[in-house]
């Protein structure tokens, strides 16, 4: 481990010290974050395992700007899940960027917090903490009543017994009015190849719904969403089940007095199958052949939000999970403190006289 990061920071610093200033002049910034994190899924049943993840996240990368519009991202990332002897895993962070006052558009890692702001039939969110890393190609839009998060993420390219495997898709949303909002999703995930690997994979999830939030006397703030959901896996990982299966999503939240977000989640679906979506909303369970045409999963939960100025994030939640006739309880605690250092550049002029950028 000790060996893998020492060659990210030689990576990523080795540019610094035998390239000429001038290719660097400009707004640099060293961006670093912080997680810890604490996650325990208490399902053991026929759709996913029980499970406890204890691990630690560091993110550190230089923000290069370069003109008014495009920027370069070099650095590295680094996560493990064990506490006694912690092996990290620790990837390459490389991107450029272009952005104007509403357009994003990103090549290399992606930025994919909250999940692209997926549901949870459509993606997992324990991905955020057994995949926390993307790389590919992404497209985002934000402006006044309306934003965008369209991308694709390539997970592994295609060789001898190895399959390539991607997925993509995005959220789009607009707002009607400041209270209601229309949303559509479409998350696809693919597996296969041409030239090395014959079985393909194709699992395509759509979803459409609306977002109603505002605030209420005592209950604070509140929100209702509700979705229909859709699934196609014409050439899926399993032979179980239809091809198309559908569902139906709702989620209610208030905030009392401010303390804290109490939650519920309704789903009820038909031959779902979702390729990286939380397998409790699926009817396929673990066992190729445990199949539930008809699925039906409620959650009840608490979560807590504690921010300070930008220097600091903590996030509590506990819930109480039904799926079919089983229980469950579940929960994580993840703590993220981000610190950056802003980088002078010195560009020699060619009259000799240095100017610090």
């Amino acid at each position: 481990m000790t060996c893998k990061v020492f060659l990210a920071l030689f990576i990523v610093f080795i540019p610094f010290l035998f390239f000429p200033s001038s290719i660097f002049a400009g707004d640099v910034v060293l961006e670093n974050t912080l997680t810890l994190y604490g996650d325990v899924e208490g399902f053991n049943g026929p759709y996913r395992q029980s499970l406890t993840l204890l691990g630690q996240e560091f993110e550190s990368f230089f923000e290069i700007s370069k003109g008014n519009h495009t920027l370069f991202e070099a650095g590295f990332f680094a996560d493990g899940q064990e506490q006694q002897n912690i092996q990290f895993n620790v990837n390459p962070v490389l991107s450029f960027k272009y952005y104007t006052d509403t357009t994003k558009l990103i090549l290399g890692t992606l930025e994919n917090e909250n999940r692209h702001g997926y549901l949870e039939p459509l993606e997992d969110p324990l991905l955020e903490f057994t995949r926390p890393i993307e790389y590919g190609f992404q497209w985002k839009e934000r402006a006044d009543g309306f934003q965008s998060d369209w991308f694709l993420d390539w997970q592994d390219i295609n060789i001898v017994n190895q399959p390539e495997i991607f997925d993509y898709g995005g959220v789009t949303r607009a707002d009607v009015d400041e209270h209601f909002d229309l949303e559509i999703q479409f998350h696809a995930h693919h597996e296969g190849g041409r030239i090395f690997f014959v079985h393909v994979i194709n699992n395509y999830v759509p979803a459409v719904g609306f977002r109603l939030h505002g605030s209420l006397p005592v209950l604070g703030e509140s929100s209702l969403a509700v979705f229909g959901v859709l699934s196609c896996d014409f050439e899926g990982q399993y032979i179980t089940g239809p091809d198309w299966g559908n569902g139906f999503y709702a989620r209610a939240g208030v905030t009392p007095w401010g303390l804290f977000e109490l939650y519920g989640i309704m789903w009820n679906a038909q031959n779902f199958f979702s390729q990286e979506g939380d397998p409790n909303y699926s009817s396929q369970g673990l066992d190729p052949n445990y199949y539930q045409a008809n699925r039906m999963y409620e959650e009840l939960g608490f979560k807590k939000e504690i921010t300070g100025d930008k220097d600091f994030l903590f996030d509590a939640e506990i819930k109480s999970e039904w799926a079919d006739a089983a229980w469950a309880l579940s929960g994580k605690m993840v703590a993220t403190v981000p610190f950056n250092l802003n980088i002078p550049i010195q560009e020699k002029k060619k009259d000799g006289v240095e100017n610090a950028n």
